[in-house]
């Protein structure tokens, strides 16, 4: 019997599991927040199965998302324990520069123009999205352009999904130098998951929002930089920039 593509994508959501099999013990023992990221995710996906109003190829999408960034997670804590080197070599003492305000007041622009200073480093956005491990300098040309080749020809699991992976980048453009907030993301912290859910109390949002301690989403935020900085460490500081600060400074 054939299926259609949204039953399809219906199967392939109910069989997304999240799991920490492929996180080594040395990892869970140095980074005892993985289970809240964890718990975070695990909370995510259940909302999104819950919400009767999303179809199944955004369910598709929003599950495939949280897979994706929680076993780029689960790489950058087993590679972070296996290189010493990370915790070993200092971050600049300058900085970071964070730049944060609300959507669409400029913080994008001035974020390019300060970028431009060749003795900062900003995040690049393949180093943040594609094999996030090991990292690579900036100077590996060959690297770098197998990351953008990765990126320009993505292999997606059905047409629908990959028309409206087309439609957003259309509407919001990715820049080589892109916002931080994808390594917070990796952490569990993507607010866009707390409007998907079905409860009217709103009980998973309060939870991300005000019960959860979210230092640990910045714990790991400083380990991704550090081991970005093994590798392209900044001559005077790193430059950060994503909206989701102005809700902690």
């Amino acid at each position: 019997m054939s299926m259609t593509s949204d039953q399809t994508s219906n199967e392939h959501s109910n069989d997304t599991v999240l799991h920490e099999d492929d996180l080594t013990e040395q990892a869970k023992n140095q980074f005892g927040y993985h289970s809240d990221i964890l718990r975070t995710f695990e909370s995510y996906r259940q909302s999104v199965l819950r919400n009767e109003y999303i179809i199944p190829v955004g369910r598709n999408f929003f599950l495939s998302e949280l897979h994706t960034l929680h076993t780029n997670c689960k790489r950058v804590l087993n590679y972070a324990v296996e290189h010493n080197e990370i915790f070993n070599q200092n971050l600049p003492t300058i900085g970071p520069l964070v730049v944060c305000g609300l959507a669409r007041t400029g913080t994008t622009l001035l974020y390019n123009l300060l970028a431009c200073d060749p003795n900062c480093r900003a995040p690049l956005y393949t180093d943040m999205k594609i094999e996030v491990v090991p990292p690579i300098p900036r100077s590996d040309s060959i690297g770098q352009k197998r990351r953008i080749d990765l990126l320009k020809s993505p292999q997606q699991d059905n047409e629908q999904l990959s028309d409206m992976l087309i439609q957003i980048a259309t509407s919001h453009p990715y820049y080589d130098i892109e916002e931080d907030y994808h390594i917070l993301r990796q952490a569990g912290y993507f607010c866009l998951y707390a409007l998907v859910s079905d409860d009217e109390d709103g009980t998973p949002e309060s939870w991300i929002r005000t019960k959860m301690n979210k230092d640990y989403v910045y714990d790991y935020h400083e380990i991704f930089l550090r081991m970005l900085n093994t590798v392209d460490m900044p001559k005077s500081h790193w430059l950060l920039k994503s909206p989701i600060y102005i809700f902690f400074f």
